[in-house]
């Protein structure tokens, strides 16, 4: 009667472990369906083994295909206090991939009851008591016919003989966690390649914004040049017979002078043109008219010079250059947009040059980056002053200082205008991200000034705030190293 009730309390125990069990394995599997995160996910699983077996240490070895499969690491692991934590242990068994990896990929579960009671070799049971192990379990973690890992169960404390059912149980939950490690690296997998593709799509669209400014500024460089060579012509031809006309008038004037001195008065018709044509008159503002074309002529020049200077078509790679002319030249070409309008008054340009700022750069860009930041502030009091919900009482000003050191040229560009506001600042150099109204700008201006200023491994940064104005500055070596700089940017080498 007492046997019939042992047998009867043994199987209840046996049929309450395997509801546990079956429990444990629903809870396991739901947890590894619910979540996407690795780390989380083995560690849950591992927790719930070492928990419903009742043992000392669980862990998960991360084999490496590249060392043969001699080589792992424990990427996982939960262990009782008194026993030492094998985490991140490097294991080393130089037998394992020639005898045993082709096994563990076809399945092969190895169960030891006692390490030093199963055969073991000598250096087998020297890397498992190392850890502390007397009895292992090890079941192998498969991505599809690959080996990924092994499910290490230990017991430290002693031997232990492991049952079938506790074997099938592990099983079970390492098919799962495979499935699990599987779907976790594709999905590391795909985020890669999603970020690469990001990257990729990024770059395409940077040189696909570069290659399109680049087209158009080389076919505006060209029809600079071309405009400043053609009215270049005629105006020299207009400066050096303004001379000439001068020399002559000069004559002419000094023969009337002479005729009136020696030549008897008394010619009525002579009297009458006289005093109709006012003589005096004529001589004085004739000297004026001829001064006013000589400085007219002359600004056509300098306007000529500097397209010519700003196109830079006629040259090709690093030049030294001083910024200050380039500047001078942008301010030049930017004079009727300063001058005041019929809704805002004269933009004034203060400027705080140093003695030098002489550099080595790529002219032609660097004068597009000085025209689309200063255009940029211009376009800022436009949209200041026609806005007529705000009443600006400050004279519209852009400061220009130039600081140079004994590698580096500081240049910073300040107006008093709108101001930015943090979302538009964090979106500045956006390819095609534009403020103004549609027809109005493409976006690429200030995109295109930060990659010049990036392929001259130079800084450029931006301190703006509403209502009080905007500061670009930026930094440039004043030295480049052309191999930095084919590095950096190979596009940069084909500069026009």
């Amino acid at each position: 009667m007492i046997k019939m009730m042992q047998t009867e309390t043994n199987a209840i125990r046996d049929c309450r472990i395997e509801i546990e069990r079956e429990q444990a394995l629903s809870t396991v599997v739901s947890d590894i369906r619910r979540s996407l995160d690795l780390d989380m996910i083995v560690q849950t699983t591992i927790q719930s083994i070492r928990q419903m077996l009742a043992v000392d240490r669980v862990g998960v070895v991360r084999l490496n295909a590249l060392s043969g499969w001699d080589e792992g690491e424990f990427v996982a692991e939960t262990v009782l206090p008194r026993f030492d934590s094998v985490l991140a242990e490097r294991v080393k068994d130089h037998c394992f991939g020639e005898q045993y990896a082709d096994a563990y990929r076809n399945g092969r579960i190895h169960a030891v009851d006692d390490i030093y009671d199963a055969g073991l070799s000598d250096c087998h049971i020297e890397i498992l008591s190392r850890f502390q192990v007397r009895a292992n379990l090890l079941v192998p973690l498969l991505q599809g016919e690959e080996l990924w890992g092994l499910l290490c169960i230990h017991q430290c404390s002693g031997p232990r003989r492991w049952q079938d059912d506790e074997i099938d149980f592990v099983s079970t939950i390492a098919v799962h966690l495979s499935v699990a490690i599987q779907h976790a690296e594709l999905l590391a997998q795909t985020q890669r390649q999603t970020i690469e593709l990001n990257e990729t799509i990024r770059a395409l669209k940077s040189a696909q914004v570069q290659l399109a400014e680049t087209e158009k500024m080389a076919g505006l460089g060209q029809l600079a040049a071309g405009v400043a060579h053609e009215i270049n012509n005629p105006v020299n031809f207009i400066k050096g017979n303004l001379q000439h006309a001068e020399h002559y008038l000069n004559d002419l004037v000094d023969l009337v002078n002479l005729y009136g001195e020696h030549c008897p008065s008394g010619i009525t018709s002579i009297e009458s043109a006289l005093e109709e044509i006012d003589i005096e008159f004529l001589k004085q503002d004739l000297s004026k008219l001829f001064g006013s074309m000589s400085i007219g002529v002359t600004r056509i020049r300098d306007i000529v010079r500097a397209l010519r200077h700003f196109s830079r078509v006629d040259e090709v790679g690093l030049k030294q250059v001083d910024l200050h002319d380039s500047l001078e030249d942008t301010l030049l070409l930017l004079k009727n947009r300063l001058q005041a309008t019929d809704y805002r008054p004269e933009i004034r340009v203060c400027k705080c040059f140093d003695s030098s700022a002489s550099i080595e750069c790529y002219p032609g860009k660097m004068n597009q980056t000085l025209m689309n930041l200063l255009t940029n502030a211009v376009d800022a009091f436009d949209e200041l002053w026609l806005d007529a919900n705000l009443k600006p009482t400050n004279e519209p000003m852009i400061t220009i200082r130039t600081q140079a050191s004994s590698d580096k040229l500081l240049i910073t560009l300040e107006d008093n205008g709108p101001g930015m506001s943090e979302t538009v600042k964090a979106k500045l150099y956006d390819p095609f991200f534009t403020t103004k109204p549609v027809g109005q700008g493409t976006g690429l201006g200030l995109a295109i000034a930060y990659q010049i200023i990036s392929q001259h491994r130079g800084l450029m940064e931006c301190r703006s705030e509403i209502g009080i104005g905007t500061q670009f500055s930026i930094e440039l070596p004043i030295e480049q190293n052309l191999s930095q700089l084919a590095n950096a940017s190979p596009e940069l080498l084909t500069d026009r």
